[in-house]
């Protein structure tokens, strides 16, 4: 009995563990024993009949939030959706930071580590794009009720910011080399698009501020076309001479192209401290020879340009486009040599750029992709003083082309518009007649 049971043991044994038959000893080689040839066969079958196991908890939500392209609906951009990255390409550093909407720019020498040409304290902050909306300001990278997203595009990195109801901002960099038949990248062509996803006409002005750092520790703080050296505040009411503005040392170099080909004009560009730039009014009061220290910073000079405003009626779209050149260990940036290249309608832009550049810088204005279509909104440009004869039935003023008086004739429209107890249509009718004129006139300086 004792065998018999230490049979069956070897059996069961055999069997759990699908041990062919010889290996369990000749004493299994009985009726109780398995065929050797069924064994193999059962351990297939329970190796089948076992569920597959699953991806990885962390696999699987990976998969999950693997970024997926998207395009924007109103500049035509593809674009992937990322949080904090940095791209670094031939000469040039970009650092962006989606969740506060910040953006940092480095020069890479030949050996050596990035130099920052924008300040870097306060996680990048300091540097900053501003929208005004009417009379309604925003900081795009500090105000709450704006929304940022970064973006990774083919050519660089967007920030887009979102005030609901109220306005888009895109703001592209996109690296590209100053030379067409060159592929070392030395430049950054800046576009910023702003978008009205409000219900009525509006006014949008955008502000740029650049807190530069390199010019604060050398003889000057900054140089322009005209200028080799730049020690105290000046503002400019256009950069038709000045052409551009340089902050560099022996380390590096940035400079602001703002005049040329496919450049919009500014309005005004300051030089000045950047407490001032940064809090003051929209347009800062500069003090002719003032100094770049304040009472907060000394020595701290930054770039500021304000850019005209720009009537855009709901979803359409307005460009601003500048750039950006850099050069390491002290050599000269390529801004000059560029302009000339764009005067002569050379460009290294790839085609297939979404609303590129042309030579004749048909994206100085404002154009809507509603509907598919190409519509130009209204930007105002320096017009003559004088009167013109207009659709309106009377002349159109110079006063009447100001910018706080067509603000002014806006916020009128919308009060009584949004005032349905005391809407008067005659009285609509009659202002929407006078915008309508005043615009005719400023399209007709513009093309």
């Amino acid at each position: 009995m004792m065998k018999q049971t230490t049979v069956m043991l070897a059996v069961l044994l055999a069997s759990a563990f699908c041990l062919p038959s010889a290996m369990c000893g000749a004493e299994t080689a009985s009726a109780y024993a398995v065929p050797a040839s069924d064994a193999p066969a059962k351990c297939a079958q329970k190796r089948a009949e076992q569920p597959k196991k699953s991806r990885p908890a962390k696999e699987k939500k990976a998969v999950k939030n693997s970024p997926v392209q998207q395009k924007d609906m109103y500049t035509g951009w593809v674009y992937v959706p990322d949080t904090n990255f940095v791209i670094a390409k031939g000469d040039v550093k970009l650092t962006v930071r989606g969740k506060t909407g910040c953006f940092g720019l480095s020069v890479i020498p030949e050996a050596g580590k990035p130099v920052p040409v924008l300040a870097t304290q306060e996680a990048f902050s300091s540097s900053f794009f501003s929208v005004k909306i009417g009379r309604k300001e925003y900081r795009l990278n500090r105000d709450p009720g704006v929304q940022c997203e970064a973006r990774r595009t083919q050519y660089g990195a967007q920030m887009a910011y979102t005030v609901k109801d109220e306005v888009q901002v895109v703001v592209d960099f996109s690296f590209m080399p100053s030379i067409a038949a060159s592929s070392r990248l030395d430049m950054l062509r800046v576009t910023v698009y702003t978008i009205n996803l409000g219900r009525s006409t509006q006014s949008f002005t955008v502000k740029g501020v650049f807190d530069t750092l390199l010019g604060e520790n050398s003889v000057a703080h900054f140089a322009t076309a005209t200028r080799n050296r730049i020690t105290t505040e000046v503002q400019y009411m256009d950069m038709h001479s000045e052409r551009w503005v340089r902050s560099s040392n022996a380390k590096g170099a940035v400079q602001f192209l703002l005049d040329g080909n496919g450049i919009t004009e500014p309005q005004f560009v300051t030089l000045a401290n950047r407490d001032k730039l940064s809090m003051s009014r929209w347009v800062p009061d500069v003090q002719k020879s003032g100094s770049f220290s304040s009472v907060l910073a000394y020595n701290n000079s930054a770039v500021g340009i304000n850019w005209r405003p720009a009537y855009l009626d709901p979803l359409k779209v307005d460009v601003i486009t500048f750039y950006i050149s850099f050069a390491a260990d002290g050599n000269e940036p390529a801004g000059k040599d560029f302009l000339a290249s764009l005067a002569e309608g050379k460009t290294a832009l790839p085609s297939n750029l979404p609303n590129a550049v042309s030579a004749a810088g048909a994206q100085s204005h404002p154009f809507s992709l509603d509907d598919g279509s190409a519509s130009f909104g209204t930007r105002t440009e320096s017009v003559a003083a004088g009167s013109s004869q207009t659709a309106f039935g009377s002349a159109i003023s110079a006063n009447q082309l100001d910018p706080e008086y067509i603000q002014d004739l806006l916020d009128r429209i919308a009060k009584l518009e949004n005032d349905p107890e005391k809407v008067d249509r005659e009285e609509i009718m009659r202002l929407n007649a006078e915008l309508d004129a005043i615009f005719q006139i400023i399209r007709r300086h513009n093309f």
